[in-house]
């Protein structure tokens, strides 16, 4: 069951929220809150995204994208446990779990705000490029605000800096690999067909985000 004045607290007082996983108080209704909250989020954000093509592929996108963002972060939770560890903050394993979970739930509530204007731009015709970086510049947003539950968590002290830039760059690595296995999301222009998973070889993110860019400024055709 959703807590939502615990939403309303992840939202605008993150630092209380990070005190209380880091000091073990209501763990369970944080981690139970902060699930339910990914799930629902990025089912409604993954839908808007496959609305570009419809059909299957509204259905794809919405289960991929929490398969997605939850993947990531049992995947880096791990890490950020060791490395919290590792610059003096040897926390109890179920403190670490609520924290990312938290910075995950607060992550996923900025995605469903953002739902319906990504929504509205497929709606109005936008190009695909176009579409696909505001996919992107988002998720950066959302992310920049699920990290602020983790810095806050962190507090002052030695190692904070380090262990923030460590955990980020695993937790780019993690993400960027699960999306590029999931893909595709939009579905590709120009095919027909509709795949749950593609099997192109279109070269690595970075690759096609740089592509994109060159597409809209005229640099690639």
């Amino acid at each position: 069951m959703i807590d939502f004045s615990l939403l309303n607290r992840i939202l605008r007082t993150p630092g209380e929220v990070a005190a209380r996983c880091r000091d073990e108080q209501d763990v369970n209704s944080i981690a139970r809150t902060a699930l339910f909250t990914l799930a629902l989020s990025a089912t409604a954000f993954g839908a808007a995204v496959g609305a570009w093509r419809g059909g299957r592929q509204i259905v794809f996108a919405a289960m991929k994208m929490p398969i997605g963002i939850l993947g990531t972060l049992v995947l880096a939770a791990p890490a950020f446990y060791a490395l919290s560890a590792v610059f003096g903050r040897p926390w109890p394993l179920r403190s670490v779990l609520s924290l990312v979970l938290a910075a995950g739930a607060r992550f996923s509530l900025v995605l469903l705000a953002m739902t319906p204007p990504l929504w509205l731009t497929i709606n109005f015709d936008a190009p695909y490029e176009l579409i696909k970086l505001t996919a992107t510049l988002v998720y950066g947003l959302a992310g920049l605000a699920g990290l602020e539950v983790l810095v806050r968590g962190l507090g002052d002290g030695a190692g904070r800096r380090t262990t923030i830039g460590l955990f980020v760059g695993v937790f780019l690595l993690i993400g960027a690999q699960n999306a590029w296995v999931l893909r595709p999301y939009f579905g590709t222009p120009g095919v027909k067909e509709v795949h749950l998973f593609t099997t192109e070889r279109e070269g690595g993110l970075a690759v096609q985000l740089y592509r994109t860019v060159g597409q809209l400024t005229g640099g690639h055709r």
